[in-house]
């Protein structure tokens, strides 16, 4: 009998404590995801950075506003609006008690959710004004780089993935990788905008959130926990690159590399390739801004380490579904084009993949007639304005993936 009694009394205790209380959590789930990726998100007192779509929890019974930032980008505030849930309208099927529920659920917020419940949100590129120049100095005008607004194509390239790192300062006293920053940003908005990638297979990482343990998740389980058979893979590059003198290995240098223990807080090229080379991806397009020889530029070595170049003539190891394009050669300086705040080789990679590359007008890049492009304009540049050699270099069989390797259409 006091079974009997006992079941009606939970009952109406659920009912008058309302269905969506019961059912509903305090928080509704909000998906956000940015073009390009890499913004900050600011909600409820809390900060979430969108290197890929991430889970916002929003708070029941508001309307809250997202405000998002980027570096270089106009800031900008979403506002979700608030909507009933499903869960309340349980409560009309109990009469009465129903109602008290009803109440209660409005009371306790749980009765509301939030509208829409997925985001993308693309970001508007700031723009620059143009500085006016200090009284008694030379006219150092603020630049804008013309290659910094991307063409846009509608061919969507749904099986395609890319890490795009960029390292402009770092954790110890290094000198600055000038414009790193700058191109990695601008180059996640080339691969989302002109190659179609989608922005949640973006992955974007600068400076403090490009360590060693970073590209060590991206390069070796992201990619490996997304990449199937026949997909495209697009690696990029900007920063510091360095090798050990006594080994000749090439490593490219994280937010928190340090030079005297390179083999322990670098990342080996070797290492990276032997990752790629395990993928199931039909192609693998790697771009790298830096250099190996310990000369200069974007490339950094030990003080007590003398550099041995002729043990880095092939800076990286590409091999088979690989092509890699290289900054310069083994002995050779990868220089800042200051005019264009952008890396030099990046500068006309950009400039290539807005449309001037298309050399034979048929409406495609390729990876090799990017690179034909590409590397007379670099020496011309390097050696008129810094009076320096610098020659990219393609490496891989291209024979192998003549005509497959397109970028753009």
């Amino acid at each position: 009998m006091r079974t009997l009694t006992f079941v009606p009394l939970v009952l109406v205790i659920l009912l008058l404590s309302g269905c969506a209380t019961i059912m509903a959590g305090s928080t509704v789930d909000v998906t956000l995801a940015t073009s390009p990726p890499g913004a900050k998100a600011f909600v409820n007192g809390q900060t979430y950075e969108t290197v890929q779509p991430v889970t916002l929890p929003i708070r029941r019974g508001k309307e809250p506003t997202i405000h998002i930032e980027k570096d270089g980008y106009e800031s900008q505030d979403v506002k979700l609006l608030r909507k009933f849930g499903g869960w309340v309208w349980g409560n009309l099927a109990f009469l009465g008690y129903g109602l008290i529920g009803l109440g209660v659920d409005l009371v306790s917020e749980r009765a509301y959710g939030v509208d829409p419940d997925t985001l993308h949100v693309t970001l508007v590129p700031k723009s620059v004004p143009v500085a006016q120049p200090v009284a008694g100095s030379p006219s150092n005008l603020v630049k804008v780089s013309d290659v910094d607004s991307p063409r846009k194509t509608t061919h969507i390239r749904n099986k395609a993935h890319a890490v795009v790192v960029g390292v402009e300062t770092y954790r110890d006293p290094l000198p600055r990788a000038e414009f790193a920053e700058r191109d990695a940003a601008v180059v996640a908005d080339y691969v989302s905008q002109t190659l179609g990638y989608p922005p949640e297979n973006v992955a974007l990482l600068i400076n403090h959130r490009a360590s060693k343990s970073d590209l060590e998740k991206y390069f070796e389980t992201w990619l490996a926990n997304r990449v199937e058979k026949d997909d495209v893979i697009f690696i990029y590059y900007s920063g510091h690159g360095t090798f050990n003198a006594k080994t000749g290995d090439a490593f490219l240098l994280p937010y928190d590399g340090d030079l005297t223990f390179i083999e322990n807080t670098g990342y080996s090229l070797r290492r990276l390739y032997a990752h790629l080379a395990d993928l199931p991806a039909k192609e693998v397009v790697v771009i790298l801004d830096s250099c190996f020889s310990g000369a200069g530029g974007r490339s950094l070595m030990a003080k007590s380490m003398r550099p041995i170049v002729t043990e880095v003539t092939n800076p990286v190891i590409a091999t088979g579904k690989t092509i890699v394009i290289a900054a310069s050669g083994s002995t050779q300086i990868s220089s800042s084009y200051d005019d264009k705040a952008h890396g030099l080789m990046t500068y006309f990679l950009l400039k290539g993949l807005g449309g001037e590359a298309d050399m034979n007008h048929d409406g495609k890049i390729e990876v090799p007639e990017l690179f034909e492009y590409l590397k007379p304009q670099v020496e011309r540049v390097a050696r008129r304005q810094y009076n320096t050699e610098q020659t990219p270099q393609l490496l891989g069989d291209l024979e192998s993936l003549k005509g497959s390797l397109v970028l753009f259409e």
